[in-house]
């Protein structure tokens, strides 16, 4: 027993000594302390990265870190095709609306001119003219629009048996037939009678009160009416 632990002394001594002069015995492997010594370079890889690799590393997770935040999103940009598309759908909405009250608007006119005036379109008067009005009865007017021609009828003092007709202008243009004639009595040749007065849309005709009937005004009558009215 005394060999066998002598043995195992040398061969313990022979390790931590770590001198070759002995050789161990054969069969036999030297077992290392539990303090033996690593090598810088098994121990950098043992223990991680150096400092200034580790202080590099955690610089990265920092960063990442940072770049993981949310940053607040910027307002996208609308598309040049769609702003287009609704400009178009607007602009194409504002027409038909438009055009939709813009008809609605002359139906609605057409249908309260029916009602006023009438199909054809007549309008009537009762006025004092000096025709034949002894009896103290005015003189009655009829204006109609007939098939587009403006057409005048009086019957002086009331008397039907006595018409006097004045042919006015024919009228061009689309629904022109649905035009109301206006008349009124007027004295605008300076001669104390009144005069007649047709007003078609935007259009004034004047007929002069002569001899117990009315005539159509002529060039000069008429410039002179317009300087007296200031040109209008």
């Amino acid at each position: 027993m005394s060999a066998v632990r002598q043995r195992t002394n040398t061969r313990q001594e022979w390790w931590d000594d770590d001198t070759p002069t002995q050789a161990a015995p054969i069969g036999t492997r030297p077992a290392r302390r539990a303090s033996a010594t690593v090598a810088p370079e098994r121990l950098r890889t043992v223990t991680g990265a150096a400092p200034a690799q580790r202080g590099r590393q955690y610089g990265h997770e920092e960063a990442d870190e940072h770049r993981g935040l949310a940053l607040p999103a910027l307002p996208a940009l609308p598309d040049p095709s769609r702003l287009l598309t609704t400009a178009a759908l607007i602009g194409a909405l504002a027409l038909l609306l438009y055009l939709g009250l813009t008809s609605l608007l002359d139906w609605t006119r057409v249908k309260m001119d029916d009602m006023q005036y009438g199909r054809p379109r007549t309008s009537q008067l009762d006025a004092y003219v000096g025709h034949n009005e002894g009896s103290g009865a005015p003189s009655h007017f009829l204006a109609l629009n007939l098939n587009r021609r403006v057409t005048i009828v009086e019957f002086p003092g009331g008397d039907v048996s006595k018409p006097q007709v004045i042919a006015g202008p024919y009228l061009f243009g689309q629904s022109e037939d649905l035009t109301v004639v206006k008349l009124r009595v007027e004295e605008v040749s300076g001669d104390d009678k009144p005069d007649l007065i047709v007003q078609v849309k935007d259009e004034r005709l004047v007929y002069i009160n002569e001899n117990g009937a009315f005539r159509p005004v002529t060039t000069e009558e008429l410039a002179r009416l317009k300087e007296r009215e200031g040109g209008r």
